[in-house]
């Protein structure tokens, strides 16, 4: 079976998550395809920024089964990814299940990698991917890094979740020497997971990953989340040359961005207002002596009253990637020049880069907000977005 012909010649690669499309089997992701990408692709191609022969990129979120699915046979999505001139190239493998439901927290780290599934449900995204690349393909697949601090010591030990990462980087050894096509996994960290900042990674890497020989080095790296990374208060360029100098790949960068405040107390309204119940929405307070405190969810910050007098604030929310602010007052700013500084640090340095646009909670910031930035449709948030990370990409080439 080939793969779609329509693709970049370029081995940089641009592309949205399909993850903030509500869908649960292929037929619903093919018709958020045809009604949200298929029309962004149009527009770039009417304004001049995408060429009338060129696909517009996609990054594919597989729920379980859609994963299944794919892996036993993938010639209907490849048809359709032609037919609307659409470039799968890489697959966010994060949420197994169910990512739009009324409640998902901490149900979205499950299965961890300690679990033989989350294993399976990887190696299904790995083949299904396969299926789209040309020969001698490489695509990229994200999950997360093992599980969630919140669980407790006994689902933190180290020896399993490595011993369910180092299996599927052999899974991807044995899939590449039959299909001829390169899937790399990378690792995305998030506040509160096993694996949060740099310093966690590489210490993970350099103890259970790198001394397990060839196909754990080739196959295994990390998925940079800018809005997670940010969340931590991480300085982007120390991050990206320690990852460098531990000889930790990139594999992906999701390009998003997270909340700050500067005045927690004063924008207690606004932030309540964005409490969501479906997601995590994991808070970093930084001190006025330098001391993060880490709270698991925004609800539990805004009761907090030591965390309200923090001098800053960064919300994991990930927000359209091109705001600045997201009120007229400036209380709640973003982290944009953070991302800007990770896209011009990762594209000077990698050739290869993978970057994919993850603003999956747009719909959940308050009607006001998105009449202010403009946003009347997802539509319009999609194509603003692919400017903007276009400019991005090009200003740093």
């Amino acid at each position: 079976m080939a793969a779609p012909k329509c693709r970049s010649e370029s081995s940089r690669r641009l592309g949205y998550c399909t993850n903030v499309h509500p869908y649960s089997d292929l037929d619903g992701m093919l018709e958020a395809l045809e009604a949200h990408a298929a029309p962004v692709r149009k527009r770039l191609v009417g304004s001049g920024r995408l060429a009338p022969d060129a696909c517009l990129g996609v990054g594919l979120w597989l729920p379980s089964p859609v994963a299944a699915e794919l892996a036993r046979d993938a010639s209907r999505l490849v048809e359709e990814l032609e037919r609307l001139s659409l470039d799968a190239f890489t697959v966010n493998a994060f949420p197994h299940g169910v990512f739009h439901g009324d409640i998902v927290k901490d149900d979205v780290f499950r299965p961890s990698w300690s679990d033989p599934e989350r294993l399976r449900y990887t190696l299904d995204a790995a083949r299904a991917l396969a299926a789209l690349l040309p020969e001698g393909g490489v695509g990229s697949l994200s999950t997360h890094s093992g599980a969630y601090k919140g669980w407790g010591p006994a689902e933190l030990a180290p020896e399993p979740i490595a011993r369910g990462l180092l299996a599927a980087a052999e899974g991807l050894r044995k899939l590449e020497d039959e299909t001829g096509r390169c899937i790399l996994l990378g690792l995305e960290p998030e506040p509160l997971s096993f694996l949060e900042t740099t310093d966690e990674v590489i210490e993970f890497f350099a103890r259970y990953i790198q001394p397990e020989g060839e196909a754990a080095q080739r196959y295994l790296g990390l998925c940079y989340d800018a809005c997670h990374q940010a969340v931590e208060f991480e300085d982007m360029a120390a991050s990206v040359c320690a990852l460098r100098a531990a000889q930790i790949p990139i594999t992906k960068v999701q390009m998003s961005s997270a909340i700050r405040v500067l005045d927690p107390s004063a924008a207690h309204d606004l932030l309540q207002a964005m409490a969501k119940d479906r997601w995590f929405h994991q808070v970093v307070a930084r001190q006025a002596d330098g001391e993060l405190m880490r709270i698991p969810d925004l609800p539990q910050a805004l009761s907090d009253r030591h965390a309200l007098t923090a001098v800053e604030w960064r919300v994991h929310y990930h927000v359209p990637i091109f705001a600045e602010r997201l009120d007229e007052a400036g209380q709640l700013l973003t982290t944009r020049p953070q991302l800007e500084e990770l896209m011009a640090l990762v594209s000077e340095g990698n050739e290869a880069l993978h970057a994919e646009i993850e603003t999956y909670t747009w719909d959940a910031i308050p009607q006001a907000r998105r009449e202010e930035l403009e946003l009347s449709s997802l539509t319009d948030c999609l194509e603003r977005e692919f400017c903007w990370a276009m400019d991005q990409l090009e200003g740093s080439s």
